[in-house]
């Protein structure tokens, strides 16, 4: 950060503020200003995902990245090849990428469509740092900007402070799961043929109900999950296994 690296009171202050979150909003603005205060234009923590997970928006558990850069980063189809996520799976340790670093890992012409895709959004560097939630799944937390690499000072001082936020994180997903039990029978319905790949028409098709109708229980339960998209529905659903 500016001035001094995290000085003890800057410490005490952004652990008087995690202290205070109740809720994952709150957290989510926490972990802006704190990619903000140490250069970064974003955030997003994830499910580290397995070998065959080919997109990045499934796993995204909450962000903060430039509109249209995961849409994108997905329709290129850049996560398979992704360095920085093949290391996440091999290393519990911190890992430091930059996108040109990595451009020599990934095949042609993939490796340039990623260099444009990041460099266009200023997001050709960052940080991830592994983690393990109450249930011992493994998950990191990221920042990502166009700012030169951590210090190895920087590196310690946001690691201490992204270790104390995931645990918040992880006590706030497990103190609001039970009320995802809200969604009614024919939202999961609904949720469960779209996670099949079918549109609103085919569904409507399959369970005798209007495209309108599919629509309204479709937007019901991303209410009910805060969820921005269906995409993102579907994967939070399947995540937590109200769906299979």
């Amino acid at each position: 950060m500016k001035d001094d690296l995290l000085p003890m009171k800057r410490h005490e202050a952004l652990f008087n503020n995690l202290s205070a979150i109740r809720t994952e909003i709150e957290l989510k603005g926490f972990l802006r200003a704190l990619a903000t205060g140490f250069g970064f234009r974003g955030f997003l923590i994830i499910d580290i995902p397995s070998a065959i997970e080919n997109h990045l928006m499934p796993i995204i558990v909450l962000s903060d990245l430039p509109a249209g850069f995961v849409e994108a980063y997905d329709a290129v189809g850049l996560l398979k090849n992704s360095p920085a996520i093949a290391s996440l799976r091999r290393s519990t340790a911190p890992i430091s990428w930059s996108v040109r670093d990595g451009r020599s890992k990934r095949p042609l012409p993939e490796a340039d469509h990623a260099v444009q895709l990041f460099v266009q959004h200023q997001l050709t560097g960052g940080v991830f740092f592994p983690v393990h939630g109450a249930t011992g799944a493994r998950a990191a937390v990221g920042f990502i900007g166009n700012r030169a690499e951590l210090t190895h000072a920087e590196m310690g001082d946001l690691g201490i402070v992204v270790m104390h936020a995931y645990d918040i994180f992880a006590n706030l997903k497990n103190k609001f799961q039970p009320v995802t039990n809200v969604l009614t029978a024919r939202e999961l319905e609904v949720l469960h043929w779209a996670a099949h790949g079918k549109t609103s028409t085919e569904i409507g098709s399959i369970i005798s109900l209007s495209d309108h109708t599919v629509n309204a229980y479709m937007n019901s339960a991303m209410r009910k999950l805060d969820c921005v998209n269906r995409t993102q529905l579907v994967a939070k659903a399947l995540r937590l296994h109200l769906i299979n």
